[in-house]
């Protein structure tokens, strides 16, 4: 009987301590939220991938386009983007490419036309140049902005289900002066700090976060006044496969044309 009650007492230290350690190392794997889970994913030769439609709205007539992105993470950034113009009947051809690294920016297609023998072009070289996973003025790769923009949430509610995972929609707004103060890649578009109207300005904005915490989806909408012109805008975006590997080639000097030979070469 000693023999038992002591071979049970064992096994109970040792339930116990088993249970213990998968709690410590569920709490480990487990995203504290949505700014842990973001970068969690930035990490060397991972990225994702983001397609987004374009939509603008004027007195009843309605324009759309699309793009594709590829992106590539490392050292707790974005390291670089392939960005595409998907081809469409309503704008030129071929559809304008664009891969940008820190400090350079690359491009093909017809807003950039290569000379014979070349396939891309350096369209700028500068230090101030650097990649961003961006959709609507929401910087998506940038933990801290996300999490400015979380904190305007005004509601949230069950979404459906976006690249494989149940989401959350999280809805709110956020001013244009605010969100340059706290999304470097909103900044990156800008030549100034937003004043007046445009500071007041509200992007209104919907996320939808995954179980593990990511974006799987994001649209923003806003309006501007052009003189007696009344413009809406919205952007819709879907994320899938994070996390997946990701090697977006550099192109090579052979392939490539200087920031100025493309401006005489033919259209």
């Amino acid at each position: 009987m000693r023999r038992w009650a002591a071979t049970l007492t064992v096994a109970m230290t040792v339930s116990v301590a088993v249970t213990e350690l998968s709690t410590a190392a569920h709490a480990q794997t487990t995203p504290a939220g949505p700014a842990d889970a973001l970068r969690r994913q930035l990490v060397e030769s991972r990225g994702v991938t983001m397609s987004e439609v374009f939509t603008s709205r004027e007195t009843g007539e309605s324009r759309s386009y699309r793009k594709k992105t590829r992106v590539q993470f490392g050292k707790g950034t974005v390291t670089a983007t392939d960005v595409r113009d998907v081809a469409s009947p309503d704008f030129p051809q071929p559809a304008p490419r664009f891969l940008t690294l820190k400090g350079r920016r690359y491009c093909q297609g017809w807003i950039c036309p290569a000379p014979e023998g070349k396939t891309w072009v350096l369209l700028s070289e500068n230090e101030k140049i650097r990649p961003f996973l961006e959709s609507g003025g929401i910087d998506l790769a940038h933990p801290a902005a996300l999490n400015a923009v979380l904190a305007t949430t005004e509601s949230k509610r069950r979404g459906g289900t976006y690249d494989n995972t149940r989401t959350t929609i999280y809805q709110g707004t956020i001013a244009f002066g605010d969100l340059y103060k706290v999304s470097p890649a909103f900044r990156d578009q800008h030549d100034g700090t937003p004043t007046g109207k445009y500071a007041k300005t509200n992007l209104s904005w919907q996320l939808w976060l995954g179980e593990d915490q990511l974006v799987r989806r994001v649209r923003t909408s806003w309006s501007e006044q052009l003189g007696k012109r009344s413009i809406s805008h919205v952007v819709d975006a879907r994320l899938t496969g994070w996390g997946a590997k990701t090697d977006i080639a550099v192109p090579s000097a052979d392939e490539t044309a200087g920031p100025d030979d493309w401006r005489n070469s033919p259209s």
